[in-house]
């Protein structure tokens, strides 16, 4: 790829995060920003039977990132044993030709010494298990960049389990060319964040927050290249509804980010993970 063309993938990037940026910052203001005002919200909170830990007023660092799936897995693909490999295009799919049994409470610690042995896992050491994310019937790994986990389905080892506990084979994405489009910015606090999406009218009465994690999630992809921000991510339990869904927040401005398929510039809950 010549320099031209990078300018231009990297001008395309900008012109778009310009646009996003400039319509959150013009959207009507959702209320009091003040700690009162906080305060009072997460008070109707509590009225409207909302259930939710208590949350944070620290502020963190973040970056806009890119980077691509590129042929790292293609080229690291000969050198991984005990398994058979094929892929569906970027995505590496594996099957053991032994399943690796599992045992309760040793799920983490198992699969740690699968993940960094690279002779099983290529590039294993840029995971790290995510609890949340996981299920019985598939436990996932989370590729990070800049101490902070991914939450794209572009960035996860996802193993396989079958009845009998056994893990029999994964998927694998790696995000690779990973590069810094601006330097850290300051993000809003997860109660800011909490707030701003009730305001929102995005959780429903009776809903049950059961975790927060501030994460890297996909906001654009532009000519090949995958562009992620920092995101609040809040998983929400609806009342009566054995189903968990997820709410986005954009960390720097508290806009909420939809999700859906039909929003072809941010990643609907598939991407990230379902629960059921």
């Amino acid at each position: 790829m010549n320099f031209k063309r990078i300018q231009s993938i990297f001008l395309v990037i900008f012109i778009i995060m310009d646009v996003l940026l400039f319509l959150s910052y013009n959207r009507n203001s959702v209320g009091d920003s003040t700690a009162s005002g906080s305060n009072n919200i997460l008070e109707e909170m509590r009225k409207d039977q909302i259930t939710y830990s208590k949350p944070t007023t620290k502020t963190h660092e973040g970056y806009y990132f890119s980077g691509n799936n590129g042929n790292a897995l293609r080229q690291d693909a000969p050198e991984l044993q005990q398994q058979d490999i094929r892929f569906s295009g970027d995505e590496l799919v594996s099957e053991f030709k032994q399943p690796l049994k599992l045992t309760n409470g040793s799920v983490k610690q198992t699969l740690d010494k699968v993940v960094a042995d690279p002779g099983l896992i290529a590039e294993g050491k840029h995971y790290s298990y995510s609890e949340q994310l996981s299920s019985k019937s598939e436990i996932i790994y989370v590729q990070r960049v800049a101490q902070k986990p991914i939450y794209s389905r572009y960035c996860q080892i996802r193993f396989d389990l079958n009845g009998k506990n056994q893990v029999i084979g994964y998927s694998q994405n790696y995000l690779e060319g990973v590069k810094m489009l601006k330097e850290a910015s300051k993000t809003i606090s997860e109660e800011r964040a909490l707030t701003w999406l009730y305001q929102y009218n995005e959780i429903p009465n009776g809903a049950k927050v059961t975790w927060v994690h501030l994460a890297y999630t996909r906001l654009l992809t532009a000519r090949g290249q995958y562009v992620f921000l920092p995101t609040w991510v809040f998983a929400v339990k609806l009342n009566n509804s054995s189903s968990t869904i997820l709410k986005r927040v954009n960390a720097y401005t508290g806009e909420v980010i939809k999700t859906g398929d039909n929003n072809q510039t941010s990643n609907a809950n598939s991407e990230i993970f379902t629960l059921t």
